[in-house]
């Protein structure tokens, strides 16, 4: 473990002007990640989460926007594909799909992926960081996050995953894109203790849902912390042009900005967000259970104190007691 001394000098803040940082990932001109950070793609089994992930992917590899999604790549920058389910017969489908995207048939030099289908979580972990080290990338990709515990309701596993999530991106200056499974007993939550924390400590979250009678695979956000919400996307297979396009016919013209509405959101949405607010904490001082809702509502000062707060108090989701908040679950 680091000494002491090295570790306060390193966590020490410096007061120094500092540059915004340019987003690598957005959707609809919305950020979604920004350098050392990393964010969460969220669904049910086969939602369809990988297929939006390699179209993140195929934004990078040929620097264009695809399905409103861009992601920016320089040609000497890399991504990098951590695979924890797939078996390669499958993976060389989706690879051939992606190929498609492309227009090629190689696969450029600056993407690799690995499949750990067969491998146990620590030895997945170790391999990452190695990886990392290895080919630094500016973009990781893991697909299944659930892939890297034993047991996804395991508070302590599931916190230091989360925590190695922060570790990496920070040292060694990347994002990471995780997929991560929703709990089929309940769709709204991603799975476990570990969706849990990822959603705690994650930039973004969007979520991904399959129509089986439509056939429409939507993209929307769950929470933004470094921006507006965007407007829900929605693809389709097109089984003639065998390829995924976008359905622009059925999205309704929004606003250049989106005004937060307190009343759009129901009990679920205020459930989800306290369930991720609360979960390391039994109680919050009022400072504390402010700077939560404005980073897990995507809202401002104002707006966490005299409408967010209020309405929580006010309908009992939440408690107060001598100036202590407290969660009725």
């Amino acid at each position: 473990m680091m000494e002491i001394n090295q570790i306060l000098a390193d966590t020490l803040y410096q007061d120094i002007e500092r540059e915004e940082p340019k987003p690598v990932i957005t959707i609809k001109d919305k950020i979604i990640a920004t350098l050392q950070n990393f964010i969460c793609i969220t669904g049910l089994p086969k939602s369809y989460k990988t297929t939006f992930a390699f179209h993140f992917i195929a934004s990078g590899l040929i620097n264009k926007p695809i399905f409103d999604i861009t992601v920016k790549l320089a040609k000497d920058e890399k991504i990098c594909l951590i695979d924890t389910e797939t078996g390669v017969h499958e993976f060389s489908k989706q690879i051939k799909t992606l190929k498609r995207t492309l227009k090629q048939n190689k696969l450029p030099s600056n993407f690799t992926a690995y499949l750990f289908r067969k491998y146990e979580p620590e030895v997945i972990i170790y391999a990452i960081e190695q990886i990392i080290i290895k080919d630094k990338p500016k973009i990781l990709f893991i697909d299944n996050l659930t892939e890297l515990v034993i047991n996804p309701n395991d508070m302590i596993e599931s916190k230091k995953i989360i925590q190695f999530l922060k570790r990496i991106t920070s040292e060694y200056n990347l994002v990471v894109v995780t997929l991560l499974h929703l709990g089929k007993s309940n769709p709204n939550n991603s799975l476990g203790n570990l969706g849990s924390y990822a959603s705690r400590g994650c930039q973004s979250e969007i979520k991904v849902s399959y129509d089986k009678e439509t056939n429409l695979t939507t993209l929307e956000p769950v929470l933004m912390r470094s921006d507006l919400y965007f407007s829900p996307i929605q693809i389709f297979w097109d089984t003639e042009k065998k390829q995924f396009i976008q359905n622009l016919e059925v999205q309704q013209p929004k606003k250049s900005s989106r005004k937060f509405i307190l009343m759009d959101l129901n009990n679920e949405d205020h459930y989800k967000r306290l369930n991720v607010i609360f979960m390391s904490h039994q109680e919050l001082i009022y400072n504390e259970l402010i700077e939560d809702i404005k980073k897990l509502y995507g809202v401002g000062t104002n707006i966490a104190k005299q409408q967010v707060l209020p309405y929580l108090l006010g309908n009992n989701f939440l408690t107060k007691d001598k100036g202590i908040y407290k969660y009725k679950k």
